[in-house]
């Protein structure tokens, strides 16, 4: 009985390691590939889904008058800039592909299997269309729908203007904790544009422009896989009541 008793407990330990513990990951943007959702990649348009990582990304537009096939989108190159970032003032400090949200387009997100996720860190850099920017020359927003469902929770991030030799950068974000520790089912992400006095408004200008990679995020556990955990905790209670009758 002893025997059996340390075999159960080793295995429901086993148990609570694998389903209990939430996978790390990253969304790079690289490799992607025209599909039949996003048939224009690297352009993305209004209406289009492509994937990566066990994620769904959904590039939008929010404008009243808003159509599919739209340009919300594109996956830049940042090895090639000249070649693939069309025009608009790209960061030019990451030399791997981002995505890069244009004409105040948005992206919303959420795991393919429909289970929670948190998002701990990320890199973000404003996106320019040839105006003078001033130091703070936009803010990225997140938006998460909370996996409980009971509302959302917002947290926003200031984009540095050109440096010294007006080059625009990416930046890495760390959220706060009460935030990276918050369960999402689905996450909006969309930029804003700021003045030289410091006003900012997304939705408005088309100049909210934001470029996005390494989003580093956390997957949570199936709330059932964590009930079977209590169920094999309960039965090891159970046979331990045995063992002493």
């Amino acid at each position: 009985m002893k025997r059996s008793l340390i075999k159960s407990t080793l295995a429901i330990a086993a148990l609570m390691g694998a389903m209990g513990t939430a996978q790390a990951g990253f969304i790079t943007f690289d490799g992607l590939l025209s599909t039949p959702n996003a048939p224009s990649m690297p352009f993305l348009l209004h209406g289009d889904e492509f994937y990566q990582s066990g994620f769904w990304m959904d590039p939008f537009s929010n404008a009243a008058g808003a159509q599919v096939g739209d340009l919300v989108g594109t996956i830049v190159d940042g090895a090639d800039l000249a070649g693939t970032c069309f025009g608009v003032l790209c960061p030019s400090n990451n030399k791997t592909n981002f995505f890069s949200g244009l004409n105040d387009g948005a992206m919303v997100l959420g795991r393919m299997n429909g289970l929670g996720f948190q998002i701990k860190g990320f890199d973000a850099a404003f996106v320019g269309n040839g105006d003078p920017l001033p130091p703070v020359a936009g803010l990225v927003r997140l938006q998460g729908h909370l996996a409980d469902g009971s509302g959302f929770l917002t947290s926003t991030y200031n984009l540095a203007g050109p440096d010294a030799q007006g080059a625009l950068n990416f930046n890495h974000y760390n959220p706060s904790n009460a935030f990276a520790n918050t369960t999402f089912d689905y996450m909006y992400v969309f930029g804003f544009a700021c003045n030289a006095a410091g006003n900012c408004s997304a939705f408005s200008t088309d100049r909210g422009q934001f470029a996005l990679d390494n989003i580093n995020f956390a997957e949570i556990p199936e709330p059932a896989s964590l009930a079977l955990t209590a169920l094999a905790l309960g039965m090891a209670g159970f046979a331990r009541r045995r063992r002493s009758v």
